[in-house]
């Protein structure tokens, strides 16, 4: 093989080295957010820190005294300007993530709200969708598919269920903690079909990264909080609560229960407290 065959297989394997990062497992429940791993220097959040300079156990991808300088400066060049458009483009990735979430919502009203819930108080409601919130990141940590179930719609669940069966294949774990509540606002409104929705923007920080079956970290970082911005909606059903089993007739505690305590049988209806039913991830960065 000639020496620019060479040169054009080397090149070629440093673009794959820089673009690979790119298909990383996302961080944040659902796979919502992307990891920056703790070596990537404080570069934008789409970074993993798990590429190398073009070496991998000790192996060189290439050694420079196979080529003239001349050669070596080229190459490097052709290095350095895949790198920044790679860079560029994921930090435009980044920051323009379209906000579909909040996209033709129509606008909060409080006192339209309150024709429906008239006790309704938005300091308790960010407290119990921020509840909400943390109950499905730690269910999500947890495997606890009974948990999810309670606190999200049908087709999220079905989407997480999915995405955990993946982790665990993989014989992975996302772990998320130390949670923070730093901004609340609601930014929508909709009331259709006997259901209320309302769209919010927060700001979160929490640790989060993946662990492997030794408790090694293998995606972002252990040493640094990531701060999210979301914009998330929640449903609220306006019907009358029902307080027994359609089947045994048992009282049901929990009313968003997918299965009855006493008879085990599954059970379909509304829900009557606020659930997760969208979450989009506007923005992340490290603390």
């Amino acid at each position: 093989m000639n020496k620019r065959v060479k040169n054009a297989l080397t090149v070629i394997l440093i673009c794959f080295m820089l673009i690979i990062p790119f298909y990383h497992p996302q961080a944040d429940s659902g796979f919502d957010g992307s990891y920056s791993g703790g070596s990537s220097g404080g570069f934008s959040s789409s970074w993993s820190g798990s590429s190398s300079w073009g070496s991998s156990s000790g192996r060189h991808y290439y050694s420079s005294s196979n080529m003239s300088t001349g050669e070596a400066a080229i190459l490097l060049f052709v290095m350095l300007g895949i790198f920044a458009v790679v860079l560029f483009t994921a930090k435009k990735k980044v920051l323009s993530r379209p906000t579909t979430v909040l996209k033709n919502l129509p606008p909060y009203n409080l006192e339209e709200l309150k024709k429906h819930i008239p006790d309704f108080n938005e300091e308790i409601f960010k407290n119990q969708v921020y509840e909400v919130y943390k109950n499905i990141q730690i269910a999500w940590m947890n495997f606890d598919y009974d948990q999810m179930r309670e606190n999200v719609t049908d087709e999220m669940y079905n989407m997480y269920k999915s995405q955990l069966t993946t982790l665990k294949v993989k014989n992975q774990t996302n772990i998320m903690k130390d949670f923070g509540l730093l901004g609340f606002n609601i930014a929508g409104m909709d009331i259709k079909d006997n259901t209320i929705s309302l769209t919010v923007i927060m700001q979160v920080e929490c640790y989060d990264y993946i662990v492997d079956k030794n408790n090694k970290v293998v995606r972002g970082t252990d040493k640094k909080k990531v701060i999210y911005n979301y914009a998330m909606t929640f449903n609220k059903g306006m019907s009358q609560k029902a307080n027994k089993c359609p089947n045994c007739g048992a009282p049901l505690e929990n009313v968003n229960s997918s299965k009855c305590p006493y008879c085990d049988s599954t059970i379909i209806g509304e829900n009557y407290d606020w659930i997760l039913a969208k979450k989009q991830v506007l923005s992340q960065r490290y603390k």
